[in-house]
């Protein structure tokens, strides 16, 4: 049997030959070192080790600079990631082969993932007046062109390209992307139409048609759109997900877990797909599925943080708090490990840890002085186990650092509110009104502390009006709106803000106390008494549940 080694020289052999690599070397062939350090190049690339693969690479381009090498070697390396070292490579490789597009359209790739916008829009525009008929080059200047907020250079691009070429579904497409990021979606409509008229297959143009018609006609039009697409090309995977994504959008969790369920059949190996499926069966509480299928991704993807981040994730939502932290701890570094480090506090403080927990957190804060969460979370850990004292403490040292903070000004409201100290309460919160205006939980806070002192009813009613025109399908504004009429004595009123509540929060204790009183109020008795024993199933010993089920008719 051949040797591998034996098969991978040949293959170079005949790549540089086909190439005419060997040209300018003096016997009409490569040289031994040329030879070598091709071979080990290639040799490591197939062995996937990007140590030893970029410096062979490196070294085969310096010695045999011809086009091919050096085109090879900047995508291999490119291809590793390592994208610093493979532009210089990258501006030889288009020196060398000054009539190939190509190299030019990969160096600007790589100017613009290094950051380098302006000179790969100079390149660009030099390589389209050396290639005007290339429309590869105009859609890549004219997207470039877009994110420096040119849009205006790229659409007369474009058109130009429409005219030379009519059937250009990839300038149309273009085109409808500009008007979609310029806030005309009524424009982009007709554009995205013309480009599935002559790709009637393209997933992307599906999807950026579906969010034009949102935009312009509402979901029910996009979900027309996307589900007649789907229909008609099932393997479309990015569109089926954007479809489960409308689907959760407009409330229909039961659609697109089915279509996750159908994609995941289809897709067994792929990881994200995986991932979204795992996620959703968190959502629903079902975690021996969410957490086989977790483990199915994280074995597809053993690289990536990802599925171990949400394995941590699904066994805090069950209170296994050692199982999470030693999932939380396989992070080590990465986006994820800010969150993680955050997390994995939490975690420790409620396995006991308190002092490990807390050093932790005050040396994160340290680290990010102006990352809010960590504080909160600090102040919550603590509020929650009745320290409040401290708590404030650590809200009001954080509010020095980030007065314009609105999360900490409610954080520091909902401590006073614990603290019975009303008036520093309903400051905090208006302090958050002020800075966010649209804070409906703010206007909420304050109006159902109100109504549960009986203080201002009527103030409460103006608080709460607004909380609900904000975020009129919250059901904690919705039981505070039932809350406030049940005060005022309207219960009939009270009854539909509160059983649209109970039914988005069965679970919550205060919404079953507050749905059962109005019930009790009206006169029904066994149906009060029903929603109270749900509930006190929930929260064995929640003391106002008790108190409402003593009751007698």
């Amino acid at each position: 049997m051949r040797s591998r080694l034996g098969g991978i020289v040949a293959g170079i052999a005949l790549c540089l030959t086909a190439g005419g690599a060997a040209a300018d070397s003096p016997s009409g062939g490569m040289t031994g070192e040329q030879l070598y350090y091709l071979l080990v190049a290639e040799f490591a690339t197939a062995q996937r080790e990007p140590q030893l693969a970029i410096p062979a690479w490196q070294k085969a381009a310096k010695l045999a600079p011809e086009p091919n090498v050096l085109g090879r070697a900047t995508q291999v390396i490119a291809r590793f990631g390592d994208f610093q070292d493979a532009l210089p490579i990258a501006r030889r490789w288009r020196q060398a082969a000054p009539g190939s597009a190509e190299a030019d359209q990969f160096e600007a790739a790589l100017l613009l993932t290094t950051g380098q916008d302006e000179q790969a829009l100079q390149l660009l525009q030099a390589t389209l007046a050396r290639f005007p008929d290339d429309p590869k080059v105009t859609l890549q200047l004219a997207e470039l062109l877009v994110t420096h907020g040119r849009s205006g250079e790229a659409r007369r691009l474009l058109s130009a390209l429409v005219d030379k070429d009519p059937k250009s579904a990839a300038a149309y497409y273009a085109l409808g992307r500009i008007d979609l990021l310029e806030k005309r979606p009524e424009h982009a409509i007709s554009w995205l139409e013309k480009a599935l008229a002559i790709r009637p297959d393209w997933q992307d143009a599906a999807i950026s048609l579906a969010e034009a018609l949102q935009a312009v006609q509402g979901p029910a039009a996009a979900l027309r759109s996307i589900q007649s697409f789907t229909a008609s090309h099932p393997e479309a995977t990015l569109a089926r997900q954007y479809l489960a994504a409308l689907y959760l959008q407009m409330g229909g969790l039961t659609q697109a877990y089915r279509l996750y369920q159908d994609m995941a059949r289809q897709n067994p190996d792929d990881p994200d797909i995986l991932l979204s499926l795992g996620l959703m069966d968190i959502d629903r509480k079902d975690w021996k599925r969410a957490e086989s299928v977790l483990l199915r991704a994280r074995n597809l993807a053993p690289q990536s943080p990802v599925p171990v981040y949400y394995l941590g994730r699904l066994y805090e939502a069950q209170d296994r708090w050692a199982e999470a932290l030693q999932w939380y701890q396989r992070i080590h570094s990465g986006p994820l490990y800010p969150e993680v480090e955050i997390r994995s506090a939490r975690v420790e403080y409620l396995l006991g840890h308190h002092d490990q927990a807390t050093d932790k957190l005050r040396a994160l804060a340290t680290a990010h002085p102006q990352d809010a969460q960590i504080p909160l979370l600090e102040a919550g850990l603590l509020q929650d186990s009745g320290h409040l004292p401290q708590a404030l403490q650590v809200i009001s040292s954080a509010l020095q650092r980030m007065p314009e903070q609105p999360s900490l000004w409610y954080a520091q409201g909902a401590i006073y509110e614990q603290l019975k100290d009303y008036p520093a309460m309903e400051k905090a919160m208006r302090t958050v009104i002020h800075l966010a205006p649209n804070h409906a939980q703010a206007y909420n806070f304050i109006g159902y502390s109100l109504v549960e002192r009986h203080s201002d009813l009527t103030e409460a009613q103006k608080l709460l009006t607004k909380a609900l025109s904000l975020s009129p399908d919250n059901p904690e504004i919705l039981d505070s709106v039932g809350w406030l009429y049940h005060a005022q004595g309207d219960n009939d009123r009270a009854l539909g803000y509160l059983q649209r509540a109970h039914a988005a929060l069965p679970d919550e204790a205060d919404v079953s106390v507050h749905l059962g009183q109005v019930l009790w109020s009206l006169g029904r008795h066994a149906e009060a008494r029903q929603v109270w024993q749900h509930a006190l199933q929930k929260h064995p010993d929640d003391a106002a549940l008790k108190r409402a089920l003593h009751r007698q008719p």
